[in-house]
């Protein structure tokens, strides 16, 4: 059965520390103009997720803040295990929007793990990394994301009551999410959240390496971020993928499809998104818009009938996955792509239903498939890995 439990917070003093302050995204989305701005901000959590340097040295230098933050009284521990819900408010393409999850400890034996099902690959060099930060600090520093269904909304109910109250905290995260979280210290309610987790099965959405690194460490459990898939808030953006060099890529583009030149970047994504093809892609390069819509017979042996994973075995197939660069913004993707010798290709965007059913038929998808938006911030809550 699946372990959802509560756990022993760590949070920032707020009678120190503002939570606004406080808060950051999590290691792999930080911009380096963002981090050089937060590292300016004594104790704010990219000091802890993701410690500046190159070397070792960061982090032991990571480890040497926690110590002194714990000791000092910045950061203090509540003194009951607990489940802690978390509202983020945020814009998307111009409208309001609204998600709410749960923090809690998801237990890791094997009896619970196997009851968790990753939907991408990973790469080495970001498991190396959270392998030394854990070994260092001994802290889950951000949570994993994992989604789960509540068809008859049993816990998003239980969610709503609790968030009708006054918060716990509350800030504002360097990206413009608001964030408020409350306490769920009841041990009747918390066991009734764990009891409704147990015959689930979570999809994880985000932090496959961390949950890798977690399991390869033997830890008991880590913290976890869960939101229904039926929360209206709950959004998915595609990952666009950009090189540097087209290498032979732009010649197996016009081997494999038909192209159709388009004058903007907007009406290549309106483009993208009314091809009837699920496999069809947006090509930016030298400033020129393409919609390339990949010939029938390309697409078999593609069995999650998703672009990511068509692009991987066709296009990306002799690509070294570590020189290519992601990212969900579109004018990003076609400003990297416009220069000399760039390629960016736009993907076509899929709701949360179809990587589930695509899991289901095809098993891990590609590296860097999906963007679930906004990210959860790191900060609001930590969990101890001893």
């Amino acid at each position: 059965m699946l372990r959802i439990e509560p756990f022993r917070g760590i949070r920032f003093n707020s009678r120190r520390v503002p939570l606004t302050s406080a808060l950051c995204p999590p290691y792999d989305v930080i911009a380096p103009d963002m981090a050089k701005r937060l590292r300016r901000i004594r104790e704010n959590t990219i000091h802890i997720e993701l410690p500046a340097g190159t070397t070792d040295a960061k982090y032991r230098r990571a480890a040497r803040t926690w110590t002194r933050w714990m000791k000092g009284g910045t950061l203090i521990q509540d003194t009951a295990p607990a489940f802690y819900v978390l509202e983020q408010r945020f814009r998307l393409a111009g409208r309001p929007m609204r998600r709410t999850g749960i923090l809690a400890a998801l237990g890791l034996a094997p009896s619970s793990a196997r009851r968790v099902v990753p939907h991408e690959k990973t790469l080495s060099k970001p498991k190396k990394d959270r392998l030394k930060l854990l070994a260092a600090l001994g802290v889950n520093t951000s949570p994993i994301f994992a989604i789960y269904t509540d068809p008859r909304a049993s816990l998003r109910s239980v969610l709503a009551r609790i968030v009708r109250g006054e918060p716990d905290a509350r800030g504002k995260a360097p990206d413009g999410v608001t964030l408020r979280l409350w306490r769920i210290s009841d041990p009747a309610v918390a066991a009734g959240i764990s009891a409704a987790f147990a015959p689930k099965t979570l999809l994880i959405a985000d932090g496959h390496h961390r949950f890798e690194v977690a399991r390869r460490s033997g830890e008991r459990s880590i913290m976890c971020y869960l939101c229904a898939e039926e929360d209206a808030g709950l959004a998915v953006l595609p990952t666009h993928r950009v090189l540097d060099e087209g290498g032979g890529v732009p010649a197996q583009i016009r081997s494999l499809c038909r192209l159709t030149r388009v004058s903007s970047l907007a009406r290549l994504q309106d483009a993208i998104r009314r091809a009837p093809s699920p496999f069809a892609f947006g090509v930016v390069r030298k400033k020129e818009f393409t919609l390339a819509v990949p010939s029938p017979s390309t697409g078999k042996g593609v069995r999650s009938r998703l672009g990511v994973e068509w692009l991987s075995k066709r296009l990306f197939e002799k690509v070294d996955p570590h020189l290519i660069r992601y990212t969900h913004d579109a004018k990003e993707a076609a400003r990297w792509g416009s220069g000399n010798g760039g390629l960016a290709i736009l993907v076509k965007p899929v709701a949360v239903r179809d990587i589930r059913v695509a899991v289901e038929r095809a098993g891990l998808l590609p590296q860097k498939s999906t963007y679930f938006f906004p990210k959860v911030e790191a900060g609001a809550v930590f969990k101890s890995a001893k």
